[in-house]
């Protein structure tokens, strides 16, 4: 049975739900992506008016269920603004809560804010291996555009879409009535497959004020499409493995460390910080590798997930049972995105794996077979498609073959499905063959 609450009683209802889970105003700003002056405003009554994403984000973030969700969106639909028909449908869901903190994301917050406000893009791909945080990316940018421009937020969950997207068109009210001043952005998270554009680009053209956001491993290759890939995070040299305050600057062994402290407050030992190093460059600052690793924390030292990790790249791909759902950042992620490849760049990725540490294009060049220009090509579809990832160790630009992608073409974390096999009659060139028993190896 559903109570009904009248309107004066919601802030009441949502501190006391606030204080039951043991909250503060401002941890429960940070993980509904609000300010805390909207906390203090709801409680207070001060704000009479909240949205029904508002309301939905809050219960989420009290983990409501049950009568106590009914009674609690009760009270927010008896003083909600409408929003205008479509919204609310079952293809439409709220934006997913944030638990824990996001690290080393400014920059690609505030670009990813400024291609839709600023630059006016229309339609941007967020792209990136599986992990790498492209969805809490998009969710932190739709809470500053929703916050601080007063944008409404569709999120849909996009795995299930037909490739014509045809599921959109009961969302059609709601994003083509984006005009006179109105903005509307349209979030379409994992995309896995490529989609016929045509119904997006209908609806942008009816929309004046709509924007779309595709989160996928890939491009989806639609016209007008700007592309956003997103890199793993940035990972220490070994120069700096005995500065313990250097090393935690670097968002990569500061998200490992946020993880690991959840489990253990006072970790890690101050010897052990070296071997957190090491973790974040073998996982290569990917985020969802990270979490996962931590999760294990509870149970291994760094030193032993280290050791684990060398012995076998996939031990801790997924988190104890406890912990919650696995990021999708292991060796599967590298398989489909190895699968998007074209047979050209596939051949030209095993080829550039062959190279130890970090390369130059000059360097790879000659190992590729290709011209200069050729090989830059290359790379770049490589770093577009979260292969490769930028290595910068002495000033120039560099670049690395990521460690669980040589594992996985090495056959040591998975075996490659047919149709991925090394090419036919494939050999490394004279000079790297030395290399290959060791691609996998911590290094």
């Amino acid at each position: 049975m559903t109570t009904a609450i009248g309107t004066d009683q919601f802030g009441v209802l949502l501190r006391d739900h606030r204080r039951r889970s043991g909250m503060t105003q401002q941890q429960m700003a940070d993980l509904a992506t609000l300010s805390v002056r909207a906390i203090r405003d709801l409680e207070s009554g001060r704000a009479r008016r909240p949205r029904q994403e508002t309301a939905r984000l809050l219960a989420d973030v009290l983990r409501l269920t049950g009568a106590s969700r009914d009674a609690f969106h009760e009270a927010a639909r008896s003083h909600l603004p409408s929003e205008g028909p479509g919204v609310a449908g079952p293809e439409s869901c709220p934006p997913p809560a944030l638990l824990g903190t996001t690290v080393g994301r400014e920059h690609e917050i505030r670009s990813l804010v400024e291609l839709l406000t600023v630059d006016q893009q229309r339609l941007v791909s967020v792209v990136g291996l599986g992990g790498v945080g492209k969805t809490r990316l998009v969710r932190e940018a739709a809470g500053v555009l929703r916050e601080g421009h007063g944008w409404t937020v569709i999120w849909v969950q996009a795995a299930g879409l037909s490739s014509e997207l045809r599921e959109l068109r009961r969302l059609e009210p709601a994003v083509t009535g984006a005009g006179r001043g109105r903005d509307v952005l349209l979030v379409l998270d994992g995309l896995a497959h490529r989609v016929e554009g045509t119904l997006i680009h209908h609806l942008l053209a009816h929309g004046p004020g709509l924007r779309v956001v595709v989160t996928a491993p890939t491009p989806s290759r639609l016209a007008g499409e700007q592309v956003m890939p997103i890199a793993p995070l940035p990972v220490p040299g070994r120069t700096l493995d005995h500065d313990a305050a250097a090393l935690a600057e670097f968002p990569s062994v500061r998200l490992f460390l946020s993880h690991l402290r959840r489990l253990r407050p006072y970790a890690p030992r101050p010897a052990a910080t070296a071997a957190v190093a090491e973790l974040c460059r073998v996982l290569d600052g990917v985020p969802g590798a990270l979490e996962t690793t931590a999760a294990w924390g509870l149970v291994h030292a760094p030193e032993e997930l280290l050791h684990a990790l060398t012995r076998d790249p996939e031990r801790f791909s997924s988190p104890p049972a406890a912990w919650g759902p696995a990021s999708g950042s292991g060796c599967g992620a590298v398989v489909d995105s190895l699968a998007a490849l074209e047979p050209p760049l596939r051949e030209r990725l095993f080829a550039l794996s062959a190279l130890p540490g970090s390369w130059t294009l000059d360097e790879a060049a000659p190992l590729a077979g290709t011209s200069l220009a050729d090989t830059a090509a290359t790379v770049y579809g490589l770093l577009i498609h979260g292969l490769v990832r930028t290595a910068d160790e002495d000033g120039r630009d560099r670049f690395k073959v990521l460690h669980r992608v040589r594992s996985v073409l090495a056959g040591r974390a998975t075996p490659l499905p047919d149709g991925l096999a090394l090419p036919a009659g494939y050999a490394l060139p004279a000079g790297y063959a030395s290399a290959a028993p060791t691609v996998c190896a911590v290094a």
